[in-house]
């Protein structure tokens, strides 16, 4: 420890909203631990925190450097999240406008402050902590102490504000209200983005928290779950991946610690996932998710979990919103590696097959095949036949176009057959026709043929601007939908607009390319084949 540092916990109780009090601090420093309470007859439980606060930085040395740490949310992040200037610059109003409660004890809450170097550290419940636990012992005893039971009848069935769960606001009367947030299924470019929208849109204009359960469903059930504040967020805008980690594996409803292998073999602990909810105080769960994660949901929200859903996929099959973050992501990625397999095609005379993702919707073919100028798409939504695929390559070879490109999508199959699968112990997963695409065509026209599947390349990386703006819009959006009060939605892109609509309609279905569409039509007239008659 520092010399001049001091580790200083704090705690309030209170018997009611107003009632009698209690406050209590520990402070160590260069080895010894001083303990400080006191108490009120008529107080708030959020008096007693900045109480608490107060006297513990009183009984340090200007100038000192502290770690303080305390339960309450609301404090901590007063000052960790600028509230306070906020504050001032709005002349001691909250956000509603209203005249800030207990403004003398914030006052010299900021100049205490301003005279040291604080920290401010919030933590965990009381089961948590050991030294938290203590100090709200403490707390706890002045209030009886100060507060005789003799003195007062009523004294004798106290109740406390618990303040893992509820957190009183800047008037001293509501709560501090709580999102959960989750990210479920596999990962995308864009995830990072939404969950800094969330974090910033709740805490900056509202100030509210986030909890962020880590790992999916996984968390949920397991508990495994912190608050977000505005620095876990900084920096992540550009990032691949998500901060929480994900998992598509874990179902709630058909539970295995080890993670689902799609059969029904686990156990329901989705009353465990509720509980936690509950625990953590969380009025609404943002699930950011495919159709998957946002089926589940929809089943938490049959249980009477508010849910706020936001379309997560890079197959952009989601059926609700024109287009899901991720999607332009993984489309940039295959364009660029069709490009790259451009040139290589053209200098070896190869046909070049490069396989992407999108299982049984064909966007990400259809798009990044036009994009990167293939000269055969093939999508689940339009069955292929090898003669077609044939023709065009000959066709090419006439024109004197000695190589070919051709993009297939990983749940394409030929007519009269099933998609490919590969099958990995118990799990069956889409992928594999590239390679016999690449097969077929070799062995039917003796040219070399080689074939790239670029598998989860589409998934990694750092977002596009066009995802990083969506995610930004679509995290921005579900905060507004939790304060407006409006749960079991998911938002959407309609047109230019972010709307939002029932879950029940969100997880209605596949969204598929439909070979009669405006884009098909354009590639055919650019003379793009879709490996039929078309």
């Amino acid at each position: 420890m520092v010399k001049d540092e001091y580790i200083i916990y704090t705690d309030g109780a209170c018997s009611g909203n107003p009632g009698p009090g209690g406050w209590g601090a520990l402070i160590r420093h260069r080895g010894e631990e001083t303990e400080i309470s006191g108490s009120a007859a008529n107080t708030t439980n959020q008096r007693m925190e900045l109480q608490a606060a107060v006297e513990a930085l009183r009984s340090t040395p200007s100038g000192s450097i502290i770690k303080l740490y305390s339960d309450s949310a609301y404090l901590v992040n007063c000052f960790k999240q600028s509230w306070m200037d906020r504050w001032l610059k709005n002349g001691w109003r909250n956000s509603k406008g209203e005249q800030v409660e207990n403004r003398d004890l914030w006052e010299q809450l900021l100049e205490l402050a301003r005279e040291r170097k604080v920290e401010w550290i919030k933590v965990k419940g009381h089961s948590f902590d050991e030294d938290n636990k203590r100090v709200d012992i403490l707390a706890r005893g002045a209030l009886r102490s100060g507060n005789p039971v003799s003195d007062d009848p009523e004294l004798s069935q106290i109740t406390f504000v618990d303040e893992g769960v509820r957190y009183e606001d800047e008037a001293g009367v509501e709560s501090l209200r709580r999102m959960g947030i989750l990210t479920g299924g596999g990962d995308c470019p864009g995830l990072n983005a939404v969950i800094r929208a969330v974090v910033k849109g709740a805490t900056y204009n509202y100030e509210m928290e986030v909890i962020g359960f880590n790992n999916g469903f996984r968390g949920l059930v397991e508990n495994d779950a912190a608050v977000i504040n505005d620095k876990d967020v900084s920096g992540i805008l550009n990032r691949g991946g998500t901060i929480l980690g994900t998992s598509n594996r874990d179902n709630p409803f058909d539970y295995r610690p080890d993670g689902s292998d799609y059969r029904k073999t686990g156990c329901d602990r989705s009353d465990d996932a509720v509980k936690n909810i509950r625990k953590w105080g969380i009025e609404c769960l943002v699930v950011i998710g495919g159709d998957g994660s946002l089926l589940l949901a929809h089943r938490f929200s049959k249980l009477g979990v508010p849910i706020i859903g936001i379309p997560k996929t890079i197959d952009n099959d989601l059926p609700a919103t024109d287009v899901t973050f991720g999607f332009d992501s993984a489309v940039t990625t295959a364009t660029e590696a069709i490009d790259k397999i451009h040139t290589t095609a053209e200098s070896h005379h190869r046909v070049m097959v490069v396989e992407v993702m999108g299982r049984h919707a064909g966007w990400i073919a259809l798009q990044a095949g036009m994009a990167g100028g293939g000269d055969i798409i093939i999508i689940p939504e339009i069955p292929f036949d090898y003669e077609h695929i044939i023709d065009k390559i000959s066709d090419r070879r006439r024109r004197g176009k000695k190589f070919s490109i051709i993009v297939v999508a990983e749940g394409a199959y030929h007519t009269g057959e099933e998609p490919v699968y590969q099958n990995k112990g118990n799990v069956k997963r889409l992928g594999g026709i590239g390679p016999i695409i690449s097969e077929e065509i070799e062995k039917r026209t003796g040219m070399e043929s080689r074939a790239t599947v670029l598998g989860h390349l589409q998934r990694g990386g750092s977002p596009t601007s066009y995802d990083r703006v969506l995610a930004t819009r679509f995290g921005v959006k579900a905060v507004e939908l939790f304060r407006e009060g409006r749960f079991n939605e998911m938002v959407c892109l309609k047109g230019n607009q972010i709307e939002s609509v029932p879950l029940e309609e969100a997880v209605a279905g596949t969204k598929r390319v439909d070979p009669e569409s405006e884009q098909v039509r354009a590639a055919i007239a650019v003379g793009t084949s879709f490996g039929c008659a078309l």
